[in-house]
C-alpha cells in the first residue's frame, strides 16, 4: 500500500513541476519536471520510518490545502526524516526540535528515489523559527506549501511568501528565511512547509555563512 501511495506522491510532484515549468518561473524547473517524470515510473525505496520531534508539528496542518502537501502528509509518519548534519552542531536545540526534512529525490542513501541530476525534498519549520543565512553550490527553488515565509536572497531584501509562492536562489547565493506570521503563537500555530528542488552540484550540503 505505501508503495502505491509513494507513486501517487511522485506523480503529483511530476505534475506540479511540469505546471510550474510552463509558467514564468526559474528555468531550472523544466529540468526538475523532466527528471521527476522519469523517476516517477522507476524504482522507489520504501523507507524505514525515522521520525523527528518536528514530525509532530504536521498534525496541525490541513491535508486538503494542496494535493502535493496532502500526499506528503498522508505518508509523513512512515518516511525517513533527517536534518543537515552541520546544523546539529551549530543551531539551538529549539531550532532542531522544530525542523526536519525528507529527501524524496537525490544522490544520497536517504533519498526515496536516486538521481544525480536533481534533488527534491519537503521541509518543515515551526512557526517563529529563523533559518540563518546559508549557502550551497546547488541552484535552488523553494515553493511554499503551507504557512507564511519571509525570504531574503543575495540582495538582502526580504520578500513575504505565502502558499503557492516561489523563491529562487542561484548557486552560492546566500539566503535566509523566517517562518510564521507576526503575532502567531508558536506553540499552537501550524508549521511552514517548503517544497525545495536543487539542480547542479546537488551532492554538497548547505552551510551557514
Amino acid at each position: 500500500m505505501i508503495l502505491d501511495e509513494l507513486r501517487g506522491l511522485f506523480s503529483a510532484l511530476a505534475r506540479f513541476y511540469d505546471e510550474q515549468a510552463t509558467h514564468a518561473g526559474p528555468a531550472m524547473l523544466a529540468q526538475v519536471a523532466e527528471e521527476l517524470a522519469r523517476v516517477a515510473v522507476g524504482d522507489i525505496t520504501v523507507p524505514e520510518p525515522a521520525p523527528l520531534p518536528a514530525t509532530q508539528l504536521i498534525e496541525r496542518l490541513d491535508p486538503g490545502a494542496d494535493p502535493v502537501l496532502g500526499g506528503f502528509l498522508g505518508l509523513a509518519d512512515g518516511l525517513a526524516w533527517t536534518q543537515t548534519a552541520a546544523y546539529a552542531e551549530t543551531l539551538s536545540s529549539h531550532f532542531l526540535d522544530n525542523y526536519g526534512y525528507v529527501r524524496l529525490v537525490g544522490p544520497t542513501a536517504t533519498a526515496l528515489v536516486s538521481s544525480t541530476r536533481v534533488a527534491v525534498g519537503v521541509g518543515v519549520w515551526g512557526s517563529g523559527l529563523y533559518y540563518p543565512r546559508h549557502t550551497h553550490p546547488a541552484e535552488e527553488a523553494y515553493h511554499v506549501l503551507a504557512g507564511d515565509v519571509g525570504f531574503s536572497g543575495a540582495d538582502g531584501v526580504r520578500r513575504e511568501l505565502h502558499p503557492g509562492d516561489c523563491a529562487h536562489n542561484a548557486p552560492y547565493e546566500p539566503h535566509e528565511l523566517w517562518f510564521g506570521a507576526p503575532g502567531e503563537d508558536p506553540d499552537r500555530s501550524p508549521p511552514c512547509v517548503l517544497l525545495w528542488a536543487w539542480v547542479g552540484e546537488i551532492g554538497v550540503d548547505a552551510r551557514l555563512v
